[in-house]
C-alpha cells in the first residue's frame, strides 16, 4: 500500500452514539468521552480468557487478559463511533442477521451469560458492532475503496490457504474379531489400490464419482490447507494437483480417489461466496490495530476494583459451567 490507513475518531461525538450503553454505576472504562459498561467488559473478557484457555494458555494471568478485554473495549469503541461519523448504514440483511446470531446465541448460552452478568441486550449490541466493523472493514479496503485490496493479493492469498475438491476414500485398517483396529493384509491393500485405481480411470473417462461410489452422492469439501481434519500432508498434497484430474492419494491409514476443483469459477463460488472474509484476513488486524490505537490515544480511563469483580465474577460463572 502506498500511505497508511489513517482513522480519525471525534470521540467526543461518542457520548451520543452511545446513549443507552452504560448504566449508572456500572461504567468500568471511559475511553474519551465514550462509556463502557460492564456487561460489554464481561462479554470481552470471556471471549478472551476462552480464546486463551483453548490455546493453553496461562489463565492465571488475568492482568494480560484484561489488557487484551480493553483493547477489545477499545475496538469495540472505535467502531460504533467511526461507523456513526462516516454516516454507513447497516442493511437490511445485515439487521436480520444480527437479530438471528442474536437468537442463536442466546438459546445456546442464556443461562451462562446470565450468570456471567451479560444480557440479551449486550449480546444484539455486540453482534451489531461486529457488522458495523465488517462494513468498515469494505468501506476501506472493499472494492472502489480508497485502499482496495487488489484482486491479484486476495486470489494469491486463496490458492495458498484454500482448496475444493470432492473425495471418496477408504481404508488400510479394519477391525479385528477382539475390537482392535489392525492393518489390512499387504494382499488386502493391493487389491484395494487396484479397486480405486479402477475408479480412477472411470471417472477419467467421464464417469462421476457417485457411480464409482456405489450410487451414494459425493460432496464437495472446502476447506483451509492448514485443517487438522484430514490425515497429516493429505491437503498439501491435494494442493498441488491440477484441477479436474482424479488421482488417487494415499496416507497411512487411508486412500482416496480426489478431484480438485477450481473453487474461483462460477457466480455462487467459494471464492465469491467468503470474499469479505479473504479480505479481512489481509487487513483485519490493520483495521483493529487502528481502531484500538486511535481510541486509546484519547485516553482510557479504567475502574480498576469493578474490572477485577468482572473478571472474578466471570471466572466463577465458567468455572461454575464445568
Amino acid at each position: 500500500m502506498k500511505k497508511l490507513l489513517c482513522i480519525v475518531l471525534c470521540l467526543v461525538l461518542a457520548a451520543t452514539a452511545f446513549t443507552g450503553c452504560s448504566a449508572a454505576g456500572k461504567t468500568v472504562l471511559t475511553v474519551g468521552r465514550a462509556k463502557v459498561d460492564s456487561e460489554i467488559f464481561a462479554y470481552y473478557f470471556d471471549g478472551v480468557y476462552a480464546a486463551t484457555e483453548g490455546e493453553g494458555g496461562d489463565l492465571l494471568d488475568t492482568g494480560k487478559i484484561v489488557d487484551a478485554a480493553v483493547d477489545k473495549c477499545c475496538e469495540y469503541v472505535g467502531a460504533v463511533t467511526l461507523f456513526a461519523q462516516l454516516n454507513l448504514r447497516l442493511s437490511v440483511d445485515d439487521k436480520k442477521a444480527i437479530a438471528d446470531d442474536t437468537e442463536d446465541i442466546w438459546t445456546l448460552y442464556s443461562e451462562y451469560y446470565t450468570a456471567a452478568g451479560i444480557s440479551k441486550q449486550t449480546v444484539h449490541k455486540i453482534k451489531q458492532a461486529e457488522y458495523m466493523r465488517k462494513a468498515l472493514l469494505l468501506h476501506y479496503f472493499g472494492e472502489g475503496s480508497e485502499y482496495e485490496v487488489s484482486e491479484e493479493e486476495i486470489e494469491y492469498y486463496f490458492d495458498l490457504t484454500y482448496v475444493e475438491f470432492y473425495a471418496v476414500n477408504g481404508y488400510f485398517t479394519t477391525v479385528d474379531e477382539e475390537g482392535n483396529t489392525v492393518d489390512l493384509t499387504e494382499q488386502a491393500k493391493a487389491d484395494l489400490r487396484a479397486e480405486f485405481e479402477a475408479k480412477r480411470q472411470k471417472v477419467e473417462n467421464g464417469a462421476e464419482l457417485s457411480e464409482v461410489n456405489g450410487g451414494n452422492a459425493v460432496e464437495s469439501n472446502f476447506v483451509a490447507i492448514s485443517s487438522t481434519a484430514y490425515p497429516e500432508d493429505f491437503l498439501a498434497k491435494l494442493a498441488e494437483l491440477e484441477y479436474d484430474d482424479p488421482t488417487v492419494i494415499e496416507t497411512t491409514e487411508y486412500i482416496f480417489l480426489v478431484v480438485r476443483t477450481d473453487a474461483k469459477k462460477g457466480e455462487n463460488s467459494s471464492y465469491s461466496s467468503y470474499r469479505t472474509s479473504y479480505i479481512e484476513a489481509l487487513r483485519g488486524t490493520m483495521l483493529t490495530d487502528r481502531l484500538v490505537q486511535t481510541a486509546k490515544d484519547y485516553g482510557v480511563e479504567r475502574e480498576n476494583s469493578r474490572i477485577d469483580r468482572i473478571a472474578d465474577g466471570v471466572v466463577d460463572a465458567r468455572n461454575e459451567r464445568k
